[in-house]
């Protein structure tokens, strides 16, 4: 694309207008047309350096009419996001004009067209194909990815040429994103009804999750057609894999970038990349697209299923009679959600939290989990694991609200039949789908222990575990807990014994608290006295244990000294606990500065306060009524977005202004300078005929006579 002019306002038809038409002239200095500046309810006003220039629109008309030519079904999604804030623009529906007001601040369109709304359930037309590729992203081990610093219209070649040795239809067109790339087949439409077809295409194109070595994850089952899809593939998959391809952006109602819309995450423009003129872009079969990527072809298919129409109507029995099952409300205690849950939780673990490009996908499938399991809704959902992905709790509910219909869905008693078999209708993701979206191979699963969630097969629970869990269930205490008991009640022993001074009284008392025998006990002191010095805590109560009471005779020769035990204590700390050892010496921790007895509340406007609870710690409250787009707005003294602890609510209102009292009016009076007069002590003195002399010269130049 040519580099920026800002252009005439002649050029730029009025507001109402539904199109634009006409050639933009170049003028000097950043004039902005003047409905470009013009706000309304709920927009953004743009700037002269943000402005939205005539070549601009008609890049924006000519790529949403690429996908979505004039007079098709449905209704096309345009949408916009700034700082942070994800807003949806009203339905457009396709054969009719676009308005220019909308464009304005238009930044996404849907590659989909939808009949009611953006949902995957009211698709109208399908049939594209797209690509998104972040290169300045990082692998799954935080290590930066091999095409990082290759220029962008290099890395498009270099993907073209792999797209095309693999024996796929070159792209229609690549779009500069402003940090990343897009690759677009512009196909045929297709009825809603084909979305199946047309995501099967897409996660054939898309791949799967490759190995660390770039081989495909081992199968289940044997499959010759799997087998020649992947030899043939797998280049083009390990090339996607290195240039950062979003595996998270597959789904039917994606919107993608805009020509010539402004990325603000990036401070640039989205641009068409390849090629240089519109009219160059070339639409791509769908059939052809299909047949390049999935095992089989369309014509394979049909011959293999009209070689299989004979057999099957002489054996009408052949497919076996499943059981039809019913929907359960939630699964149970020891369902398979249960461990696809704790899966997730140990991929958490393992990885150290979740990268950048997996979190919204890994708080989708935890949330669906704990969906299957415990129910809930969205607020839910996002107070528990949003923290745990590293988003925001706004950001979180923006991403589970599919997930809340469906529950609602549910919760009301709906269910859905497939292959025989009654499911509810929350999301039912396979544990290698999970794998596959969360990219994990086979060697993290091993390395992480997942049992469920990982590529190819599920392994089952060993037997040991099984057993062990089975155990637990019948209400055996583990080997780790008994020790940890073991260990408390010597502690406590030893706690006791500092007491009363003799061993007796604390073997005495572990005996009665824990129902053991005296060796028991004195196992346990030993272990305690053993074990690394760290304080040791007050004595607590121990309540007996209901036994027969029991007369106990100690014999003198059964009693161990201290000395035997391993432990001395002086005697001046009778009658109270002793000290325990030293503690441990402890890095300093900086705890910040001290927050002030009361919060400082500052009025910085009629619509903003500013809430200090410490030096240099505190919040921007902005709620301005009038402001429908951003709507309250509570910032960190250090301008990041943040939310307002709930504490300090009651301070968020701007105090009143300080209305200052009229002055008493006071009568004005025009005075005249008064000269000082002479001081008395000072006594006047004659001029000599000189001074005289030089101030009439002096007179005379400044006068010019």
């Amino acid at each position: 694309m040519a580099p920026r002019t800002h252009v005439s306002p002649k050029a730029i038809p009025a507001a109402g207008a539904g199109s634009l038409q006409g050639e933009a002239v170049a003028v000097r200095g950043p004039i902005v047309p003047a409905f470009l500046l013009a706000t309304r309810d709920g927009s953004k006003p743009r700037n002269a350096k943000h402005s939205l220039l005539p070549r601009d629109v008609m890049e924006m008309l000519e790529h949403i009419r690429i996908l979505h030519p004039k007079g098709s079904d449905g209704y096309i999604v345009l949408s916009s996001k700034w700082h942070g804030t994800y807003r949806q623009f009203p339905l457009i529906r396709a054969r009719g004009d676009i308005p220019c007001d909308i464009l304005r601040d238009a930044q996404f369109v849907s590659m989909n067209r939808f009949s009611w709304s953006r949902k995957g359930d009211a698709l109208c037309s399908v049939g594209h194909a797209w690509l998104e590729f972040d290169p300045y992203a990082e692998d799954k081990n935080g290590n930066p990815l091999p095409y990082r610093e290759m220029p962008l219209k290099d890395l498009q070649v270099l993907l073209t040429a792999a797209i095309t040795a693999a024996g796929v239809p070159a792209p229609s067109y690549w779009t500069r994103s402003g940090r990343g790339l897009h690759a677009a087949w512009a196909c045929e439409a297709l009825p809603g009804e084909a979305a199946g077809k047309v995501q099967r295409v897409m996660d054939a194109l898309y791949g799967p999750t490759l190995t660390d070595d770039g081989s495909v994850p081992a199968r289940r089952y044997d499959d010759p057609d799997r087998d020649a899809q992947e030899n043939r593939l797998v280049g083009m998959w390990m090339a996607f894999r290195d240039a950062g391809l979003d595996r998270g952006t597959q789904d039917s109602s994606r919107v993608l970038r805009i020509w010539g819309s402004y990325n603000q995450a990036s401070d640039s423009y989205c641009e068409r990349l390849w090629p240089d003129c519109i009219d160059d872009i070339k639409r791509c079969r769908f059939d052809d697209l299909a047949d390049s990527v999935l095992p089989i072809t369309s014509t394979e298919l049909r011959r293999r299923l009209a070689e299989r129409a004979p057999w099957k109507a002489q054996n009408p029995r052949s497919r076996p009679q499943r059981n039809v099952g019913r929907a359960r409300q939630y699964a149970g205690t020891a369902g398979v959600r249960d461990r696809m849950l704790a899966d997730l939780m140990r991929l958490h673990g393992h990885r150290g939290g979740i990268a950048k490009g997996h979190r919204h996908c890994w708080l989708f499938l935890v949330a669906n989990c704990h969906a299957h399991i415990h129910g809930g809704n969205p607020e839910t959902w996002a107070a528990l694991y949003a923290h745990m992905a590293g988003l925001t709790v706004p950001d979180a509910l923006d991403c589970l609200q599919s997930l809340g219909r469906r529950m609602r869905r549910h919760e009301a008693g709906e269910t859905s039949e497939y292959k025989d078999e009654v499911w509810n209708v929350l999301f039912h993701h396979s544990g290698a789908k999970m794998a596959d979206l969360l990219g994990v191979t086979q060697e993290e699963a091993d390395a992480a222990g997942l049992n469920l969630v990982r590529p190819g097969k599920a392994r089952s629970i060993p037997p040991r575990e099984r057993q062990a869990a089975k155990r637990i269930r019948d209400g055996a205490v583990p080997r780790a807990d008994r020790a940890d008991a073991k260990f408390q009640a010597g502690r406590q022993g030893l706690a006791i014994r500092s007491e009363c001074g003799t061993a007796d009284a604390a073997i005495e008392a572990i005996r009665v608290a824990t129902g053991r025998g005296r060796t028991w006990a004195i196992e346990a002191m030993k272990l305690a006295a053993a074990a690394p010095a760290e304080p040791l805590a007050e004595p607590v109560a121990m309540e007996p244990v209901a036994v027969e009471p029991v007369e106990t005779v100690i014999e003198p020769s059964d009693v161990r000294e201290s000395e035997d035990l391993g432990v001395r204590f002086p005697s001046r700390f009778i009658g109270g606990s002793a000290p325990g050892p030293a503690p441990l010496a402890t890095a300093e921790v900086d705890v910040g500065p001290a927050p002030y007895p009361e919060p400082k509340v500052r009025r910085i406007s009629d619509i903003s306060v500013m809430i200090e609870v410490a030096p240099d710690v505190g919040y921007v409250v902005i709620d301005d009524p009038k402001d429908r787009f951003h709507g309250r707005v509570v910032l960190s003294l250090t301008g990041e977005w943040t939310s307002l602890p709930e504490h300090l609510e009651p301070l968020a209102v701007p105090p009143p202004r300080k209305v200052r009292q009229p002055r008493p009016v006071r009568a004005f009076t025009r005075r005249r300078p008064i000269a000082d007069a002479p001081r008395s002590s000072a006594a006047r003195r004659p001029m000599t005929p000189q001074e005289i002399a030089a101030s009439a010269e002096d007179y005379r130049r400044a006068s010019g006579r």
